[in-house]
């Protein structure tokens, strides 16, 4: 039989980490071929940011000349839509039914595994491997791996580290005009300088934090989404203004709170099970749950926010939870209020946050119940705890008035 190896990715650019990666393998493990496969737009990057697919996968081939061990494959790129890996290689073992596959990921990827899809099914077909990287915790690869094999699955972790190289730096510097030596091969850097790629990274350096944000959101959402977190962000600054939270950290969490809301449910469950986030049984059976964890997701670990309290504003933007921060509130007040809404008791709610923001909050966390029952759909135990809180909460303030 022939050995072979997938090896997929966005590859936005491929770079010296990924080919050292691949020639690695392919020596150490006495691979016939590894196969690089740009991957579609992945359903959880930023799609304004990345090349054209067109363009990732030439680069791919130039990057692999010389290269006999290599070869590319437009096998996701014709196929089309969100891809999970399982997919790919069921239909490389009908293309190639004497073949032995092998499935190679980034060291940081390899430790998710488990929580991919189909995963049994994925290590059923390929021996899982991965290369350590410089500046890695080499150890926790190779623990990893035997609790993976102590499970049955295959798989091989090489210890030698490789280059470490940073797709996003190397864009960065695109976009700076800045030498590429050494990070990718020259005939890429000279692709990336013919095409113009990452020019929109170049316009993204010179603009701040929330214009970059509203491009972003402005790409993933309709009209109509878009126009309501505009218009939520402004609530949530004037609600933040009027009772003393952060008026720029909710303003920024109002623009990204639905960033992926208009996102499929089939991508929302990729970026769930990379990220290894685990639904509760209510979040299982309403999909409409999922934006608000995704979306933190996304959040934290794709644009790179790493303030707790936005990402836990967008977490609880949706069900609410006890012990809501002060921007938490603000943020779940005003996606109820924003100037787009027209439900029918809206002017009833904004009156109340311009009273009292817990007011407000409670009276929000009353419709969600009502409407929830109404349609028949479960109540996720955090609103119901929240509620509990705001209305225990109001009746001992009732009970210190009286005294």
């Amino acid at each position: 039989m022939k050995k072979m190896a997938l090896f997929g990715g966005a590859f936005d650019p491929i770079h010296s980490g990924h080919l050292a990666m691949a020639q690695r393998l392919a020596e150490t493990l006495s691979l016939d071929s590894v196969l690089l496969m740009p991957s579609f737009v992945p359903p959880h990057k930023i799609r304004e940011s990345m090349a054209d697919g067109a363009h990732r996968l030439e680069m791919c081939r130039l990057a692999i000349e010389g290269q006999p061990l290599l070869q590319v494959s437009d096998m996701e790129l014709r196929r089309g839509g969100a891809s999970f890996t399982i997919d790919t290689l069921e239909e490389l073992h009908r293309l190639y039914p004497d073949t032995e596959w092998y499935l190679i990921t980034g060291a940081d990827v390899f430790c998710t595994l488990r929580t991919w899809h189909r995963f049994a099914d994925v290590a059923r077909l390929a021996v899982l491997c991965t290369v350590a990287r410089c500046g890695t915790d080499t150890a926790a690869l190779t623990d990893y791996a035997a609790r993976l094999q102590a499970d049955g699955y295959r798989c091989y972790v090489d210890t030698q580290p490789v280059q470490t190289v940073s797709s996003t730096e190397i864009r960065v510097r695109a976009a700076a005009g800045k030498p590429l030596g050494g990070l990718v091969p020259s005939c890429v850097e000279a692709y990336i300088k013919q095409y113009g790629l990452y020019q929109h990274a170049a316009a993204m350096l010179t603009q701040t934090k929330d214009e970059q944000y509203t491009e972003i959101i402005r790409a993933r959402l309709g009209d109509s989404r878009f126009q309501h977190s505009l218009c939520v962000a402004q609530e949530a600054r004037r609600l933040a203004q009027k009772y003393g939270a952060d008026a720029d950290k909710a303003y920024t969490a109002g623009l990204l709170h639905d960033i992926m809301k208009d996102t499929p449910p089939q991508a929302q469950l990729q970026i769930l099970q990379e990220f290894a986030i685990l639904l509760d049984g209510v979040e299982k059976t309403n999909p409409t749950l999922w934006h608000a964890r995704t979306g933190a997701a996304f959040l934290q670990h794709i644009l790179g926010v790493d303030d707790a309290e936005i990402l836990d504003a967008v977490r609880y933007h949706t069900t609410g939870r006890v012990g809501m921060s002060l921007l938490e509130k603000v943020l779940f007040v005003a996606d109820f209020t924003s100037a787009d809404r027209t439900y029918n008791d809206v002017d009833v709610m904004r009156r109340l946050a311009d009273e009292s923001l817990e007011a407000a909050m409670e009276y929000g966390v009353v419709y969600t119940i009502h409407d929830l029952l109404n349609r028949g759909v479960a109540i996720h135990p955090d609103t119901v705890m929240v509620y509990n809180e705001l209305v225990l909460s109001g009746q001992q303030e009732g009970i210190q008035h009286e005294k």
